[in-house]
């Protein structure tokens, strides 16, 4: 009897073993799929980084053209999040909230700012086809008006997308939004 009891409980402590060794791998597993995944939207805010320096840019040459008192018949590409939008619901636990609001904050806001310049290619195609050839100075310089807002807007909404990403990979581990705080006087400073 001795001889099967020790196989029997040779037997059960294999089993637990190696179902301890199964869950410590899937965890290890599901920790390492995490940090993959926060690396990667990481790396997706550098690259909106760089897009939005290319849009602030094409937006001061705009302003430019505005004092000049011109229109120009271009509107910035738009800037994608594909993997926040593919990936970002996977990852949402592993974050703490102060990421999770930095996150939600930057890829609203650049939708919005991508729907406006959408909007805006629109308008500014719509004017300049109106009033290219047009002698009316005054619709000519309403139009000017209108088109000049319209990039100021733009200009400043790419400028506050750009800071809260910059923001963000300044502080990857806590990206605070307080208010009246140290986060707070930066954005004041920017603004």
């Amino acid at each position: 009897m001795d001889f099967v009891d020790e196989k029997v409980l040779i037997s059960l402590i294999s089993v637990g073993v190696g179902w301890l060794l199964a869950q410590g791998t899937s965890l290890a597993k599901d920790l390492w799929g995490a940090q993959k995944l926060k690396r990667g939207l990481l790396h997706e805010l550098e690259d909106i980084k760089e897009q939005l320096h290319r849009v602030v840019i094409l937006y001061a040459r705009q302003l430019q053209i505005y004092a000049l008192n011109g229109i120009e018949p271009s509107a910035s590409i738009p800037i994608y999040n594909m993997f926040f939008k593919q990936y970002y619901k996977d990852v949402f636990s592993r974050l703490n909230r102060d990421q999770r609001r930095s996150y939600q904050l930057i890829h609203a806001s650049l939708d919005t700012l991508n729907k406006k310049n959408e909007d805006f290619a629109k308008f500014t195609g719509e004017i300049y086809k109106d009033l290219k050839d047009s002698k009316d100075d005054i619709a000519l310089q309403r139009a000017v008006g209108l088109w000049g807002d319209e990039v100021t807007v733009l200009y400043m909404t790419a400028k506050e997308i750009l800071w809260h990403v910059d923001y963000h990979l300044k502080n990857k581990r806590n990206p605070a939004l307080d208010l009246m705080g140290p986060m707070h006087k930066s954005y004041l400073k920017f603004a």
